[in-house]
């Protein structure tokens, strides 16, 4: 809070013990009228319905319930369902404040002496350092209405307690000192500062020097009141603009927006200095906050305007350079971060932009407290999930961009990260559990769905990234997250057994394809094998002869179910089946060094060979495929044997049993070397179907 005024200190003395007992009445008056009217109600309620509150198992609803629980694993107190409750692209709070009223306390100066202390004082906290005055605002109102309503009463109150009254001509006498200090403020700033002044090149020059080499307060002010007419040009063009300059021309426009971003930052690292990361606004404190105000507010309103994927990026890139002060006022700071997301998840916005909002939501969340923490990641992955549904190849390329951008920002905070993992892994396992006891359509629609596969995909890359991958770098947050991956896998096995016909094969192959990158980033066995011979064995190979199309091959990496038209055709078959083989190599190559993989891959090489025997016949080009893939899988498994020979420790030691063969590469090996082959030629084809689709 910042200092009292005279006015606020005079009232205390004179007036509030006397307004603090008529308050005190009041507040009992409307406590006993407030149950005299509850009692009313409940007599008028006694045949009310009761089952308007009853909860429906819809899986959403149920999320609230495991706050208290995801907290307690961490043993947080915070609650949780603080985050689940809006939705930060529908923030209702952010818009409290306008930029109107910004401009208006720019242009205010100080209203007391006491502001012009030297004293630094400390913005990091969030407050504003306005003084509160609502109890004398209150007061005042109360007896001018008395005056009105009520003449008699106010004469007798003037002969017989005149004191009570004397607010009313102090309150006169400070509206004619306000009066005269804003004549003094117009006639100081002369001509400049005049109603629609056109900005010129020599006044930025000017405003620029003054900045530079005094530090001018005053100089700050004009050309951040220039600042605000540039973002503000369409309100100017539609005759709704306030702001006292006028921008003509986008020569001007450009030279205000690059001196403003070029001096405004190096003025307030003089004003308002960096100390400890807490930011100490030096001198006249309620200037300097109504100064990073107008300029926060601008800057976010410019960006909002911005359709040009250069300026926007310029533009994030100064409010990551600005977001220690961003920090310091908690409208902003929701306010910036909303706006992030929306660049994020713009249909319109290239990789620069999204990679740039995701550098700025990072920093920003790296020193803010947990609700903001709580926001950028709830919003990232919302948008994300709302901007997943894949229409082409060329969207796949997107949306993997927008999930690697998730999975970095969710590495800035160990605990928020895991309770949002958490209530969100646990939301799909109750949407998967409901589509299990329903069994119908629209349930099957539920999870069958680009969203739903792709915020599996989400988490599969969160956990195989820090539980895996960046494990060393993060053991804290491995350990922390490393309890999710099980349920993750129950619920992904889940989703690709559901519906085990033919034509959901393309998302059964999607389902295999998270199984593995999770199994092999973490070191967790998986068992995946299974469900890819499953697909071989199907009616679809073995029971019946495939129909004839001259269809073009169906991209499975762009559907998750076969198109009407594709279903049972040899066109459809072949595409799975080229994405089965790389499946099974890619599982068998990952534990190719593992000291039990001869005895481990003895049941897949049965089940293999005979069904090379019993349709090979039918598939002649993949028959010859898969004998080499058998072939390299005899190779891997002697050379493990040969290496197993030298051992001179018994199975029992398990820390030496998964040290065996540590320093080689699984794709050093036969079968490892086979599987690059493919995944090589399946990169391949991905790329030439995005040139086809980018020709047309």
């Amino acid at each position: 809070m910042g200092k009292a005024t005279k006015a606020t200190k005079r009232f205390n003395r004179k007036y509030l013990k006397d307004e603090l007992e008529r308050r005190r009445k009041n507040k009992k008056g409307q406590e006993l009228y407030k149950k005299r009217e509850l009692k009313k109600s409940k007599r008028g309620d006694a045949s009310g319905d009761t089952d308007s509150d009853q909860d429906q198992a819809t899986g959403i609803d149920e999320v609230d319930d495991l706050a208290d629980f995801a907290a307690s694993t961490l043993g947080r107190k915070e609650n949780l369902s603080k985050f689940m409750e809006a939705d930060p692209e529908n923030d209702s709070d952010a818009g409290n404040s306008t930029d109107s009223e910004d401009m208006a306390a720019l242009l205010q100066e100080d209203e007391d002496d006491d502001d012009s202390s030297d004293d630094d004082a400390d913005l990091s906290s969030g407050e504003t350092g306005e003084t509160d005055e609502d109890e004398e605002d209150v007061f005042k109102k109360e007896l001018e209405a008395m005056k009105e309503k009520d003449p008699d009463f106010f004469k007798y109150m003037q002969q017989n307690d005149p004191a009570s009254l004397k607010i009313l001509e102090q309150n006169s006498e400070d509206a004619d000192e306000a009066d005269s200090d804003a004549e003094m403020e117009a006639d100081e700033s002369g001509d400049d500062v005049a109603s629609g002044a056109e900005v010129t090149v020599k006044m930025l020059n000017q405003w620029e020097r003054e900045i530079k080499k005094d530090h001018s307060i005053k100089a700050l002010k004009k050309l951040l009141l220039a600042f605000y007419a540039a973002s503000h040009m369409d309100s100017e063009r539609n005759g709704q603009s306030d702001a006292p300059y006028r921008i003509q021309g986008m020569s001007i426009f450009n030279k205000t927006v690059s001196t403003t971003i070029r001096a405004a930052p190096h003025a307030f690292a003089h004003h308002a200095p960096v100390v400890n990361g807490k930011v100490q606004a030096k001198g006249k404190v309620r200037v300097v906050q109504a100064l990073l105000k107008s300029y926060m507010a601008s800057l976010l309103e410019l960006l909002r305007q911005m359709s040009d994927a250069a300026m926007i990026q310029y533009l994030i890139k100064e409010c990551e350079r600005v977001v220690v002060y961003f920090r310091s006022f908690a409208r902003y700071t929701r306010e910036l971060v909303k706006e992030l997301l929306r660049q994020f998840g713009s249909a319109s916005a290239d990789d620069g932009v999204r990679i740039s909002s995701l550098l700025a939501l990072r920093q920003l969340a790296a020193g803010a407290t947990g609700d903001v923490v709580d926001m950028a990641l709830k919003g990232m992955y919302l948008t994300y999930v709302r901007h997943s549904s894949v229409k082409n190849m060329a969207s796949l390329t997107t949306i993997q961009l927008m999930r690697n951008c998730g999975v970095e920002l969710y590495g800035c905070d160990g605990g928020a990260s895991y309770q949002h993992a958490f209530v969100y892994i646990r939301q799909l396992a109750i949407h998967l559990r409901n589509s299990m006891q329903l069994r119908s359509k629209e349930s099957f629609r539920a999870i069958y769905n680009w969203q739903f596969v792709n915020s599996l995909a989400f988490w599969t890359e969160v956990l195989a990234t820090y539980c895996g991958d960046r494990a060393d770098d993060q053991p804290d947050l491995c350990a922390t997250l490393e309890s999710l991956v099980y349920p993750l896998v129950q619920i992904i096995m889940g989703v690709a057994r559901l519906v085990p016909t033919a034509k959901y094969f393309p998302l059964r192959i999607h389902c295999i394809g998270l199984l593995l990158r999770l199994s092999s980033a973490t070191g967790i066995y998986v068992p995946v094998l299974p469900l890819a011979i499953e697909i071989l064995e199907s009616p679809e190979f073995l029971g019946r002869r495939p129909v004839k199309s001259t269809l073009k091959p169906l991209p499975l990496d762009a559907h998750l179910k076969a198109p009407k038209e594709y279903e049972h055709t040899r066109v459809y078959l072949e595409s799975v089946l080229e994405s089965v083989f790389g499946i099974l190599a890619d599982t068998v190559a990952a534990q190719s060094v593992r000291i039990a993989f001869p005895e481990w891959v003895v049941p897949a090489t049965l089940q293999l060979r005979r069904w090379r025997k019993r349709v090979g016949k039918s598939w002649t080009r993949f028959s010859k495929q898969l004998q080499g893939l058998l072939e390299k899988i005899d190779q891997s498994a002697r050379l493990v044997q040969q290496n197993r020979t030298k051992l001179d420790f018994s199975p029992s030691n398990l820390t030496a049993a998964n040290q065996f063969m540590s320093t080689t590469e699984p794709n050093s090996t036969p079968v490892g070397t086979y599987a690059a082959s493919l995944r090589k030629v399946r990169a391949q084809q991905r790329a030439l179907l995005l040139e086809a689709e980018a020709a047309e």
